[in-house]
């Protein structure tokens, strides 16, 4: 009894036993894991985390050493956890190292781990995975060894179950399949099974730089509103992989990734903001447009940057820079645009819905957002469309950007809608013409373009012009289908319908033109102006409306004539000019000369 009270005496004199953590049974030293390190050993293993140098922290790879890169954009989602941006914030300011982590962010933690299989469906969550992977090294001091591999095994799960899932929208791919095990692979490269993520996962990405986009860089227009997030995600992945030997993207996925950069750049707002967008998926963050800038490498971007994003006062004249305009009939959206600089009018449309979705911003005010609803009927029979619209013309130069759609509609009537922005003298033009196959007693056609609330509309007294005040500019919007003054009605009318700005409009025989000219030109509004339905001759003769149509606009800025034909091709004249063209958009000089700005030749 003695010996071993003795015995007993002895052993109390030394230090307990470090208890060997509980590892994940994936848990395996990579080859370049430093010697003598082991990982079974929790106070060893949390020592090595916190002095090894061969791991840069992504904050140090990116724009904005303040906030976390990975709360420069979220996925568009109807659900969106109170404690996203928080825990984003709380676990990039550990990670970075400009904090210390606390007891109350392990037990945090802790309560986290035991939310997410519930939350799995939030698409956002994989930012709070990749937060939480980012802080692992930094964390240790403050957790136990179980729940800190608990956390590593949760992550690692995540990802290898995303590597295997058959995604229905592939976009969410490139996060958990892409980024999430990429990001484990760089921050963990001494475990051999996060090292072994590194490679698949630089596949993911690069496949999907190229499928998810257009081949210039644009995703499918009902994806736009996950732009900024997807190429955030893009971007911190590029920075990874730079940051890392043996990692590499294809040249076609980094050359799709470049040309993303160059449309975040065109479809900023004037005020930071996502076209096409709204909530926070489309806010502005400057560390991620510094950081994409970087890695994309292109000097026009840069240029670019310095002209079109919010506090940029550059001019466009000093560089030879590409259209602003981009049109995709994969993706099917078309973008007009003036030049690139901040508060240049643009036009926005997306057709792959019906009605019409579109956007017009100008001088720093949005107006137009929404969808461009449109009625016709034919003696007295209400229509509707059969097809979503297909795009049948496009073209940027030096004078402006042209769109043109088509849309089927039923007993065989055709809607097509042509859109004109002159580069130059900054007006919209937007005509709708309505195509029968059989003469009709009557056509009425209605529009209402969808003006933002903030849009005070104010109509002229005897006349049919709108005027369109805005918080900081002015618009006018003349219907120049229609007659000038208000006491004609017999083409139709211009008037207000439940708040609604209407365009109602009337016409017999096969077809109907229904134009609509926006004067975005910031001098000149509020003056004299006036518009005119010109005569067409055709071998001497006036033609019908239902033939063809031209028109004279005349502001104080400028003064242009319009041609649309509605018929096979034929030779015809107006204003002493003759045209054989389907479609025209000219200048109109002092002599009376036509400069055309656009011209549709006849199919």
């Amino acid at each position: 009894m003695e010996a071993m009270a003795t015995d007993t005496s002895d052993q109390s004199q030394h230090a307990p036993a470090t208890p060997k953590a509980k590892l994940p049974a994936w848990v395996k030293l990579a080859k370049n894991a430093p010697k003598g390190i082991d990982c079974r050993n929790w106070e060893q293993w949390k020592s090595y985390l916190a002095t090894r140098k061969n791991v840069a922290t992504l904050q140090s790879l990116v724009s904005g050493k303040k906030t976390s890169p990975l709360a420069w954009a979220l996925f568009a989602d109807d659900v969106i956890d109170t404690q996203t941006i928080p825990l984003l914030e709380s676990l990039g300011e550990v990670a970075s190292g400009r904090a210390k982590p606390t007891k109350k962010l392990a037990t945090k933690l802790e309560q986290w781990l035991g939310c997410l299989d519930r939350r799995i469906a939030e698409r956002n969550l994989v930012l709070e995975l990749l937060a939480c992977a980012h802080a692992l090294p930094t964390l240790a001091p403050v957790l136990s060894a179980d729940l800190w591999w608990q956390l590593l095994d949760k992550l690692m799960s995540h990802a290898i179950d995303a590597a295997s899932t058959n995604f229905s929208k592939k976009i969410f791919e490139q996060g958990l399949a892409g980024e999430l095990p990429l990001t484990l692979a760089y921050l963990f490269p001494e475990l051999q099974a996060c090292l072994d993520l590194g490679s698949p996962a630089v596949e993911v990405l690069d496949e999907g730089m190229q499928s998810l986009t257009d081949g210039e860089g644009l995703l499918k227009v009902d994806q736009l509103l996950h732009l900024r997030a997807l190429l955030a995600c893009w971007t911190r992945s590029q920075a990874m992989i730079q940051a890392t030997d043996g990692w590499q993207l294809s040249a076609d996925a980094y050359t799709q990734y470049q040309w993303m950069v160059r449309h975040l750049l065109r479809l900023t707002r004037a005020d930071g903001t996502q076209t096409l967008s709204s909530g926070l998926s489309g806010v502005y963050n400057k560390h991620l447009y510094q950081t994409a800038l970087a890695q994309g490498k292109d000097e026009e971007d840069d240029v670019i940057a310095h002209l079109t994003l919010p506090n940029s006062k550059g001019k466009a004249s000093e560089w030879q820079l590409p259209y602003p305009s981009y049109e995709s009939a994969w993706s099917q959206f078309a973008f007009l645009r003036t030049d690139w600089q901040r508060t240049s009018p643009r036009f926005a449309v997306r057709h792959d819905l019906e009605p019409l979705i579109v956007e017009l911003e100008s001088r720093e005010d949005m107006i137009l957002s929404g969808a461009w609803d449109t009625k016709i009927t034919v003696d007295g029979v209400e229509l509707s469309p059969t097809s979503t619209w297909e795009q049948v013309g496009w073209l940027a130069d030096d004078d402006g950007d042209y769109l043109e759609m088509e849309q089927e509609w039923t007993s065989g009537v055709r809607l097509q809608r042509l859109f004109f922005m002159a580069r130059e003298d900054d007006f919209l033009w937007a005509m709708d013409t309505v195509l029968l196959n059989d003469r009709a007693q009557k056509i009425e056609y209605q529009s209402q373009p969808p003006l933002t609330p903030q849009t005070k509309i104010d109509l002229a007294g005897e006349t049919n012009e709108a005027f369109l005040q805005l918080p900081k500019s002015k618009a006018t919007l003349l219907p120049v289908g229609i007659n000038e003054w208000r006491s004609d009605s017999v083409l139709g009318k211009f008037t207000l319908v439940d708040d609604k700005l209407t365009l109602r409009q009337t016409g017999t025989g096969q077809a109907l033109v229904a134009p609509l000219f926006f004067d975005l030109a910031k001098k000149g509004q509020g003056k004299p102006l006036t518009w005119r339905q010109l005569t067409v001759a055709e071998k001497l003769v006036i033609q019908p409306r239902d033939r063809a149509v031209a028109y004279r606009v005349q502001t104080a800025t400028g003064h242009w004539v319009f041609y649309r034909s509605l018929t096979e091709k034929a030779s015809r004249t107006f204003l002493g000019v003759n045209l054989i063209s389907e479609a025209v958009v000219a200048r109109l000089d002092e002599n009376g000369d036509i400069e055309k700005l656009l011209e549709v030749q006849s199919s």
